[in-house]
């Protein structure tokens, strides 16, 4: 007993309110960003895993509270560990988006949707095994002739949305 009150009691309130704060770090944690020590983010499953350990070992076993706490906290660092390593961390880094950045176009065949003009734009189509994205397209340096639905263009660079292409010529003759 601390204070009057009973050990498993102590857990049962601390697995019920950190499982409240968990549910309010999930909707608004990204709103916060902590990058001092102590990251609400690790803390909050530390308790949780603790209290929820402890509850357990408390109705379970006959060990003394000290041996299931320190026994708890191991294995609650052990999780909270693999869950930083494993969850938290990829999903810092992680991509929000599945499309590609305008960088990545550069260098790659696409297709004319909509005819190229010697002067103004058209539309190219970019399949990838994402999908396929459409954008304007015009040409890169100045050509003879227009390009055609159906042709194959290299983009060379990519401005404000805009690729711009050259006519796409394979080295390879079959």
């Amino acid at each position: 007993m601390i204070g009057g009150i009973a050990i498993i009691t102590i857990y049962w309130y601390v697995l019920l309110i950190c499982a409240g704060v968990a549910v309010l770090l999930v909707i608004f944690g990204d709103v916060f960003d902590f990058d001092g020590p102590i990251d609400p983010m690790l803390i909050v499953p530390w308790l949780t895993f603790t209290s929820l350990l402890g509850y357990l070992g408390e109705s379970l076993t006959d060990q003394s509270s000290l041996v299931i706490f320190v026994i708890s906290a191991i294995i609650a660092t052990v999780l909270v560990f693999l869950l930083n390593f494993y969850v938290l961390m990829p999903m810092k880094h992680a991509e929000s988006t599945l499309s590609t950045s305008e960088k990545t176009l550069e260098g790659q065949i696409a297709t004319v949707v909509t005819p190229i003009p010697i002067q103004g734009m058209g539309e190219i189509q970019l399949k990838s095994v994402t999908g396929s994205i459409s954008r304007p397209a015009c040409f890169y340096t100045p050509q003879e002739k227009m390009i055609g639905r159906g042709e194959k263009v290299l983009i060379i660079e990519v401005r404000d949305r805009v690729c711009y292409v050259t006519p796409y010529e394979s080295m390879l003759k079959m």
